[in-house]
Formats: C-alpha cells, sequence, structure tokens
C-alpha cells in the first residue's frame, strides 16, 4: 500500500510539467501518400496513437532515448523499428502494401520484435482472435494455437499442455510476472482470467534460458490489453450467456490516457451451473463460479516508464467424480436437475498477484526491473462445507532485472538475473495434509548475444540456476529435508527471414528441481481423488531440444512446417502401484532414465486477392512420447487438425455482420497410450459463430453462434472425467453483448 500511495502522489507531481508534442508521418514506401488511420504503437510504454486522414501522428509528450515502434495498417506489412527521441525532430516511416498481414511484436523473447523475425519458437495470438467462437476459459481458447492442449476437470479447470508437456513443466506468465498457483496438481487450474487479457504468446519448448528453471514444455505469457491511446478514454461492458450450463459472465473495462498517466480497470463475475451432456442428463457437480478484479497504473516522461499492476481472482469449483453407489456407472455421476448451488466436494481459490515495473531507456541502453509478489490460497472441502480437507497458501516473492546493451546496429547484449522466495504453509484447521511446509530460495543469472545482420538473426546465450529446498516437519509422516540442486544451460539459434521464406533453427536446454510435491507427497488428493506419495531420491530432469521451422510466405498463401525432438533425462511422473490406502489408489511419484518427445506442428493459411472476404486457417498438431524402454508415456494428447473458415462481408450501413466463422477439430484416435490408460476414440467438433456490429453513437457488438454443433458424445484423452465416463458438453447455444465507447478529449 505504502508502494502504491508514493506512486501515485509521484504521478500526480511529474503530470504538471508540461512538454511539447512529438510528430511524424507513416507513408506508403509505393506511392508516397500518407497511410490514413495508420497505428503508430510503442510496446516500450504500452501504448500508442492512431493516425490522422494524412497519416500524420502526434505521441502527444516529449520523449527521450530509444524506443521501439511497431507501425501497422490493413493492406500493409507491420514494422518493428527503433527510434532515438533525443532530438525532438518529425519523422517519416515508409509502410510496404501486402495482402497477407499476420505478424505481431511479440514481448517474451530476449529481444522484442516481430513474430516472424524471432529465432525463438514463439506463437502469438490476440485473444480476440482465438474468441471468433467465444471459449468458455482462457484455457479452452488457447487449444486453438498449435501444439497446445489442455487437461481438463470439466469446463472449470484447465492446464495447458504444451507439447505433451504440462503441470510444472510449463511456466506461467503474466506480464513478466511468474504465476505460482500450485500447479502441481492435475486438478489446480490455471489462475488467469480472460478478461484484460490483449493477446498469448506461447513459447515451445526448454525455455530455462530466459525464464529460469521448471520452462521444460514451454512458456505461457499473458499480455493484457494496452493502455489506450494518448489522450483517448474508452470501456466496455460485455454479457454473455451459455446454455450449456445455463452460464452468465459479465466483463467490464475502462481504460485512460492523459499527460503520460494511463490507468486500466477490468471486472468479471461468471457463474455456471452443471453441464449438459449430449444425452441431456448433467454432470453432477460440474458448477462453478469467478470474480476478477485487475488494474493497471501506468506513467511515462522522458526515458521512463512505470507500471504498477495488481490482479485478484476468486474461484469456487465443484469437483464432479464422487458416488456412493455401491455400483459404478458413468450414470452414477449424471443427473437430471441442473444445478448450480454450492456443494461438495469443491476447491475455494484465492488468487492475488500484485508487481511494479520500472522501465529506463537510453541511447544505446535500456534497464527493466520487476518486482512482484503472488500469493495462492487453495482450500479443498470434501464432506464439509465449513471445515477443509486440505488447506494451504504458496506465497512468492519475485524480482527480475534485465539490461539490454545495443554495442552496435546490428549486435546487442542482453543480460539478467530472477530470483524468488517461496513459502508453502499448510493451515491447521484442515484434515488432511498432502505436503509438508516448505521454503524454497531460487536465483539464475543469463546472458545472451542477438546479431541480426540484412536477413539473418542469431542468438547465444548460456544461463546458471540455483534452487534451494528446505521443509518443516507439519505431521509425523514427513521428514525434514534440505536440498541444492544447480544447472547451466544454454540456447543457440539462427533464423533467416527473407521475401518469400523464413527459416529457423533452434538448440537449447532445460532444468527442473524435483518439487515438493514429487518429494515428500504423503496423503490423500482430494481433487484427483488418489492417495499420493514422493520419492526424496528424485535427481532434477534434463532436457535438450532441436526444433526447425521453415514458412513460406506468399501474396495468398502461408505455409508453415515445425518438427521438434525433445529429450529430457531423469524424467519424473506419477503412477498407480498395487496399493489402496484410504479407500483411494495409491499413486507414486517415479523416474525414468529419459523420456523423448517427438513430432510436427503444420499450418497454413490462404486469403486469395479474387476473394478479399475469405481467410482458410488449418493447423495439424502431432506428437510422439516415449520412455528409454520405449514404452508411450501417459497423458499424451491426440494428434488434431483444427480448420477454420471465416468470412468476412463487406457492407455498409449502420449494421454489419463483421465476420462468420465456421470451426472444425478433428482429434485422431490415441492409440499409444501408458501402462495403465486407455484408448481414446478419435472425434469431430463443428462450431458456427457469427459475429455483427451496430454502428451508433455507442457501438454495439453482437455475437451468437453454437458449439458442437453435431452434439458429439465424444471424449477428450486429457479429460480428467474420461475415466468415469463423461463426455464433453452437448450442443451450446450462446449469445453475447458489448457496448463500447471511445472519447477524445479530456478528463
Amino acid at each position: 500500500m505504502k508502494v502504491f500511495i508514493m506512486s501515485c502522489c509521484l504521478l500526480v507531481t511529474a503530470a504538471l510539467f508540461a512538454q511539447p508534442n512529438l510528430s511524424g508521418k507513416v507513408i506508403d514506401e509505393t506511392s508516397g501518400l500518407g497511410i490514413p488511420f495508420a497505428k503508430v504503437f510503442l510496446p516500450d510504454l504500452e501504448t500508442g496513437v492512431i493516425c490522422d486522414s494524412t497519416g500524420i501522428f502526434e505521441l502527444g509528450r516529449k520523449l527521450s532515448g530509444s524506443l521501439r515502434m511497431l507501425v501497422s495498417s490493413t493492406g500493409y506489412e507491420s514494422r518493428l523499428l527503433t527510434h532515438d527521441f533525443s532530438d525532438g525532430k518529425p519523422f517519416d516511416i515508409l509502410l510496404t502494401p501486402a495482402h497477407i498481414t499476420l505478424d505481431q511484436v511479440i514481448v517474451s523473447t530476449a529481444g522484442m520484435g516481430l513474430q516472424r523475425e524471432s529465432v525463438t519458437n514463439v506463437r502469438s495470438a490476440r485473444l480476440s482472435d482465438m474468441n471468433k467462437v467465444p471459449a468458455q476459459s482462457l484455457g479452452e481458447a488457447m487449444t486453438n494455437l498449435p501444439g497446445v492442449y489442455r487437461l481438463s476437470t470439466g469446463p472449470g479447470i484447465s492446464k495447458p499442455v504444451v507439447r505433451g508437456l504440462s503441470g510444472p513443466r510449463v511456466v506461467t506468465y503474466l506480464n513478466g510476472l511468474r504465476l505460482e498457483n500450485q500447479q502441481w496438481g492435475p486438478d489446480h487450474g490455471m489462475a488467469v482470467g480472460s478478461v484484460g487479457i490483449g493477446s498469448v504468446e506461447v513459447i515451445k519448448g526448454p525455455s530455462s534460458l530466459l525464464y529460469g528453471s521448471d520452462a521444460m514444455g514451454g512458456v505461457i505469457y499473458f499480455v493484457d490489453e494496452p493502455y489506450t491511446e494518448s489522450g483517448h478514454t474508452e470501456g466496455f461492458v460485455q454479457s454473455k450467456f451459455d446454455y450449456m450450463s445455463m452460464g452468465t459472465t459479465n466483463n467490464a473495462g475502462l481504460k485512460l490516457n492523459n499527460k503520460g498517466i494511463k490507468l486500466n480497470v477490468f471486472g468479471s463475475a461468471s457463474s455456471q451451473a452443471d453441464y449438459r451432456l449430449p444425452n441431456n442428463s448433467f454432470v453432477s457437480n460440474s458448477r462453478f463460479s469467478q470474480y476478477i478484479g485487475k488494474g493497471a497504473l501506468g506513467y511515462n516522461r522522458k526515458n521512463w516508464a512505470m507500471n504498477l499492476r495488481y490482479t485478484f481472482l476468486q474461484q469456487r469449483i465443484g469437483i464432479p467424480g464422487e458416488t456412493e453407489d455401491s455400483i459404478v456407472t458413468p450414470f452414477s455421476f449424471q443427473t437430471d436437475v441442473q444445478n448450480r448451488n454450492y456443494s461438495v466436494p469443491a476447491q475455494s481459490i484465492h488468487n492475488h498477484f500484485v508487481s511494479l515495473e520500472n522501465r529506463f531507456f537510453f541511447k544505446r541502453h535500456r534497464l527493466s526491473i520487476l518486482l512482484g509478489n503472488t500469493n495462492n490460497h487453495l482450500t479443498e472441502l470434501e464432506d464439509d462445507f465449513t471445515i477443509p480437507t486440505f488447506d494451504a497458501i504458496l506465497n512468492n516473492t519475485t524480482y527480475q532485472f534485465k539490461w539490454n546493451y545495443f554495442i552496435s546496429d546490428h549486435l546487442e547484449l542482453i543480460t539478467g538475473s530472477q530470483g524468488m522466495i517461496r513459502f508453502n504453509r499448510n493451515r491447521p484447521d484442515a484434515t488432511e495434509f498432502l505436503i509438508p511446509d516448505a521454503r524454497s530460495l531460487y536465483a539464475g543469472v543469463y546472458t545472451l548475444l542477438d546479431a541480426k545482420f540484412k536477413k539473418w538473426r542469431a542468438q547465444l546465450g548460456a544461463r546458471y540456476d540455483v534452487r534451494q529446498l528446505e521443509t518443516k516437519v507439519t505431521a509425523s509422516k514427513f521428514q525434514d529435508l534440505s536440498k541444492r540442486f544447480q544447472s547451466v544451460n544454454y540456447s543457440a539459434g539462427v533464423a533467416r527471414n527473407g521475401k518469400y521464406f523464413t527459416i529457423r533453427m533452434n538448440a537449447s536446454s532445460g532444468f527442473r528441481a524435483p518439487n515438493t510435491s514429487e518429494l515428500l507427497s504423503n496423503g490423500v488428493h482430494e481433487g484427483a481423488l488418489r492417495y499420493e506419495t514422493g520419492d526424496v531420491n528424485l535427481r532434477s530432469e534434463q532436457a535438450t531440444q532441436i526444433d526447425l521451422s521453415t514458412a513460406f510466405h506468399g501474396e495468398h498463401f502461408e505455409l508453415i512446417v515445425n518438427p521438434f525432438y525433445n529429450r529430457i533425462s531423469n524424467y519424473i511422473f506419477v503412477q498407480p502401484i498395487d496399493s489402496v490406502v484410504e479407500k483411494l489408489p495409491v499413486y507414486q511419484y517415479v523416474q525414468t532414465g529419459f523420456a523423448q518427445l517427438g513430432g510436427a506442428d503444420v499450418g497454413i493459411h490462404y486469403h486469395p486477392h479474387f476473394a478479399h472476404w475469405l481467410h482458410l486457417e488449418s493447423t495439424f498438431s502431432y506428437i510422439s512420447a516415449e520412455d528409454q524402454n520405449k514404452k508411450p508415456l501417459p497423458l499424451i494428447p491426440q494428434s488434431r487438425i483444427n480448420s477454420q473458415l471465416k468470412f468476412e462481408p463487406k457492407m455498409s450501413g449502420k449494421f454489419e455482420i463483421t465476420d462468420i466463422v465456421v470451426q472444425h477439430i478433428h482429434s485422431f484416435a490415441q492409440n499409444r497410450i501408458g501402462e495403465f490408460e486407455t484408448r481414446t476414440a478419435g472425434y469431430d467438433l463443428v462450431n458456427i459463430g457469427v459475429n455483427m456490429a451496430l454502428k451508433l453513437k455507442i457501438p454495439v457488438y453482437f455475437s451468437t453462434g453454437v458449439k458442437n454443433l453435431l452434439n458429439s458424445n465424444c471424449v477428450d484423452h486429457l479429460s480428467r472425467l474420461k475415466n468415469i465416463g463423461l463426455s464433453l458438453p452437448g450442443r451450446n447455444f450462446y449469445v453475447s453483448l458489448t457496448l463500447k465507447f471511445d472519447r477524445v478529449g479530456k478528463w
């Protein structure tokens, strides 16, 4: 609170200093004419402006140092450039006409750049693009990205799966803040809601160089919606209804930007009843509710920018899968009456995320310092609404330091350090203790060289990490433990970005120390419906991945082929053993010599000249995984083809249909299964969405459609409800209404 008050006072004082405006012009490289209403976005400041009808823009305040600018307009190639604002003189920016324009800035890599130019394999997408047919959760929306799946427990709990890996092997970041939410549990969902999220970036493969240990499968990097343009005030209210769960979701947001002070505020409330199956029955206790509040306060002046962010997320999630029937069948978990009242077993979750980031920009230097804290309180209720079975708090305090030094126009040195101190504490009123109280100390340093020369870009870097884990006995079944893990990792890659072809080659290593759950679990995991035991002798995992990518960019057609191979030594996994404790099957964490995962992502995009209103996009994802004995690993997702046909009719007048989307998802059968798994049949899903706009003084946006149009009775291989015979949701009609406003002027 003190930091917040001091920051606000500093903002108000600094805002009293008026500065002359900076201006420029965006020009068509071919015709030499200004490009009307082109967008000029400054990623370092997370805001920008829109050009006038002649292509001229004004940034509104005097800036200093070298800042990056993303300049874009429909029908032109996006351009990312670095400009030194110290002289304050007007300048021109040239854009090249193009038919297919898919590139956007990615911020999760060492040197911010366009997606096509990145050496690291990063897939970035705007949330609005992933939600053309709205998903019920952010985890579901992310499955539209190639190579990304989800491990789910009904609609309420989703965990991202990247190239066959999930849980502690996939690290989640929100605007640079590492999120910790006891993600070791398969029933602990992702602690991020969709409101206020602008885009998602997925770094595939080991990413320990920039993001520390644990990122064996990849990094999920969420980026908040940017601040509004300088001098603007904008906002929205939105309401969505889902027939399948009789669910309502209400969102609202407000953005302000004036004299360098920027403010974003978002809120969301969602209530979902038990979801409907294709047979018109309902899954008992699959209901959930969610409440989100988040805000961001930013300020920039000359060569300094500051962002203070806070997010609160509360969830109440029913856990389906329990019955008192003596003879258990899939109907034991179904009901004819849909309900949304609180019941048990259930999870109650409270998350608090806060971060303070300061960025400084100079002619040849750039410095970023981020301090943050995440707090997760997880309660699992089994038989009683008031007495928790499992009750634990995880608190994580982090710092990040990154320094960019531009040695020349073609060579950049990036060095940094990250650290965190994490406490996991069991509350004494719980009746069960799955893991002991623990403290984890972590620190890492890295250095990376980024070289650019004409069409070529190369990166080479190394990192050292050390982690200390200490536990405290909280019950007789646990033991004191003090362990130290350390590792050196590397990353090397090269990319060539030509007019028609982009070729990328990358090799990287990663490191993950076993967590407290894997080392010392000894108790009932109610959410997973099993008794878990750990192994104190587990060693660190070490991964090495080779990643290749070839892309063809034509005038009407784009093709991307991306094979990969990932080998993980000392692979840790949990497996059932022939034992029962407290009427539950016993699962034990074990380790194999190594595991290897390989596969490919293939994507196409067709946008013909003769039909500007037509887009055809399709991706194919394939993963194969096995251990050192050539036995398939468990929980490996099905191969999948995800195709989307989008129509964008050109309409004039106050009412227009902005787009019509038809989506077909084919999941192949999964017959390569782990020792204790069952096969999963292939299935098809068809979704249709229609998005419309009514251009009034306050624009109104209307969306409607149907998901699972054919009411397919299908089961996903990564669904934790598969083993009790429950399918994915049946046919779901949805409707959404959004009102937006954008006001220019003082506030």
